[in-house]
C-alpha cells in the first residue's frame, strides 16, 4: 500500500491498505488465516517472464532512468506508457508475486481450500512487457505452480476486460 505509480495514474495500491483495513473493522480477519508473503525472488519469475526482463526490473529505478531508455522502450516500461519507473516497483512486484506463488503452494499442499491475493492479479505482463500497470504476470506464475499438482487449472478473470 506504500507504493505511488505517479499523479493521476489509476493504479492506487493505497487501497490494499484500505482493503485490509476493511477486514479489521469488520472482524473479517478472525475467520481467515492471513499470511505475510514471501517476496519473490527473480528466479521465481522466470518461469514465465525472460531473464533479461527481469534484470531489467530489478535495476531500474526512478534513480537510473537514462542508462535503461532503450530498455525502457522494449520492455514498455516508463513515463510515456501506463507503467512508470517508481519507488520500489520490483519491490512490490517481489511481494505480489510472491503472495501469488504462496497461495497455489498452500493449495498445492492441502493448507487451504481458498487463497485470496487482495494485491495479485495483475495479469496483462506479457514475456518480456509490462502492459496495463502490469510488470509480473503473478497469475501466469501461479497457474504455473499449480499446474505442478493439478491437470488443469480454471482461471476466471472478473476484471472489466480480458487478461493477457
Amino acid at each position: 500500500g506504500h507504493f505511488y505509480y505517479g499523479p493521476g495514474h489509476p493504479m492506487k495500491p493505497h487501497r490494499l491498505k484500505l482493503t485490509h483495513h476493511l477486514l479489521l473493522s469488520y472482524g473479517l480477519y478472525r475467520k481467515v488465516d492471513v499470511y505475510r508473503p514471501h517476496l519473490a525472488a527473480a528466479a521465481e519469475m522466470t518461469p514465465f517472464h525472460s531473464e533479461e526482463y527481469i534484470d531489467f526490473l530489478r535495476k531500474v529505478t526512478p534513480d537510473t532512468l537514462r542508462p535503461f531508455a532503450a530498455q525502457m522502450q522494449r520492455f514498455n516500461v516508463g513515463e510515456c506508457t501506463d507503467c512508470p519507473v517508481y519507488d520500489g516497483m520490483f519491490e512490490f512486484c517481489q511481494m505480489y508475486t510472491g503472495a501469488s506463488i504462496d497461495g497455489a503452494v498452500k493449495l498445492n499442499h492441502g493448507a487451504t481450500d481458498i487463497a485470496i491475493n487482495w494485491s495479485g492479479g495483475l495479469h496483462h505482463a506479457k514475456k518480456a512487457e509490462a502492459s496495463g500497470f502490469c510488470y509480473v504476470n503473478d497469475i501466469v506464475l501461479a497457474i504455473l505452480e499449480l499446474l505442478k499438482y493439478h491437470e488443469r487449472v480454471l482461471y476466471i478473470d472478473i476484471d472489466i476486460h480480458h487478461g493477457d
